[in-house]
């Protein structure tokens, strides 16, 4: 029963998207600029578990027989016919997509899903021309095959990505992009929307004379920021009906791509292959903000986990630069040395602290580590730190090697030793 409703659902999603689709129909030449059905059924594939996909294609292949025949009067044979290619080349694409099982919203998995869809939008294009040749006989094959696939691939990396980006998604009350953030992807989202409207206007020539066909990337930073300001999620979004909007505008005439047509239809590629690069730069362009997102939080928790380790066994962190002895102490360090600590700011600054009969031996030490002499050292000394309070700390040091081989960081633990004496 799960299975069936999810086959149903696929059908009635692909059914709305195909009639949507078809409103965007170019005015003059009546043919679709984007096929957004057909990004239903591979994302569909792609968010959804193996053993999904049969009922994901039954549903998509259903509907897409319902269509043909509504849509394309098809007779039943060639209907089944043009729901096998759907379900094919989306199967194949979908197959790429998934290839590793990569994050679609990493570099990698973004390639992938990239990859995936253009190469189910041309197998599809390659059995649409042999459908048509089979059915229409008289028909410009070149045409059709360049219509079926650049309005699909428009569809596929649209819709794929939206749909990736809200897999999952819960109503949270915190944990969410900031205010300040929002704001700014709103305003850079609504200067968008003004630029669009503006620039593919069914009076571009007459407001821009002859710089009216130049002036299609405009919007296209407003939207790029957009994009990285929010996320993933919203990016996917506005990127969604942005690309719509262009095409929409140029389906009816305005902006850039009409001003100049050596035939007719070539403000549909035109604006179909402008769609696509741009598709594809915000795709790889979230996919990088998103991996430096995931990677940075990834660190801060695993910053977090050691720092309370630290903490729960009284050890404080400190790492000093090798050259210049710049100190950057650990997070849990106030609560094993107390909140002053942080004021100290280099390595002189402690050594002065440290009791004059060892202090020498302590900076030799240390220098003999930053040096790379002596890959760690342990060492008790006594220091007054700068709450007053006078202990004898335990410490272990550590070079830490860049790329040439050379000491970069010294890394120290200490803990205070006085628990050690009491048991002594």
């Amino acid at each position: 029963m799960q299975q069936l409703r999810l086959a149903v659902l696929v059908g009635m999603l692909l059914l709305v998207a195909a009639f949507v689709s078809r409103s965007l129909a170019d005015a003059a030449t009546e043919t679709t600029p984007v096929w957004l059905a057909s990004g239903v059924t591979y994302s569909a594939l792609i968010v959804g578990a193996r053993w999904s996909w049969p009922a994901i294609l039954a549903g998509a292949g259903v509907a897409s027989v319902i269509w043909g025949m509504v849509s394309h009067a098809l007779g039943v044979p060639a209907a089944l016919v043009f729901g096998g290619i759907e379900v094919i080349s989306m199967a194949v694409g979908a197959w790429i997509a998934t290839l590793g099982r990569h994050d679609p919203q990493g570099p990698a998995g973004a390639g992938l899903l990239i990859a995936g869809a253009l190469v189910a939008s041309v197998l599809g294009g390659l059995m649409a021309v042999e459908l048509w040749r089979w059915l229409r006989p008289g028909a410009h094959l070149a045409i059709e095959w360049r219509v079926w696939t650049f309005s699909t691939a428009v569809g596929l990396l649209l819709v794929a990505p939206l749909v990736v980006a809200f897999r999952g998604f819960r109503i949270r009350r915190s944990g969410g992009m900031t205010m300040p953030q929002f704001a700014g992807g709103a305003l850079a989202f609504l200067a968008f929307i003004a630029a669009v409207l503006i620039v593919f206007s069914g009076n571009s020539v007459e407001r821009f004379a002859g710089l009216a066909a130049t002036l299609a990337y405009v919007p296209m930073p407003f939207l790029l920021a957009t994009a990285l300001l929010w996320g993933a999620r919203g990016g996917a979004l506005a990127t969604l009906l942005g690309c719509v909007l262009i095409i929409y505008r140029s389906a009816q005439g305005g902006g850039p791509f009409n001003v100049i047509e050596d035939f007719p239809g070539e403000a549909v590629v035109e604006v179909q292959g402008f769609v696509i690069v741009w598709a594809v730069v915000l795709i790889f362009g979230r996919a990088l903000s998103e991996g430096r997102r995931q990677a940075l939080d990834d660190a801060r928790g695993w910053r977090l986990r050691y720092a309370r380790t630290l903490e729960a066994v009284g050890v404080a962190s400190v790492e000093y630069d090798a050259v210049t002895g710049r100190a950057t102490w650990g997070e849990g360090a106030a609560a094993v040395l107390g909140p002053a600590v942080h004021g100290v700011n280099s390595l002189d600054e402690w050594l002065d602290r440290i009791d004059v009969a060892e202090r020498g031996i302590v900076q030799a030490t240390w220098s003999a580590v930053a040096r790379g002499d002596a890959p760690t050292s342990e060492q008790d000394y006594a220091v007054r730190l700068p709450d007053g309070r006078a202990v004898r700390v335990h410490e272990r040091l550590a070079g830490i090697r860049g790329a040439d081989g050379q000491v970069e960081q010294v890394a120290a633990l200490l803990r205070t030793a006085a628990r050690e004496s009491a048991h002594g």
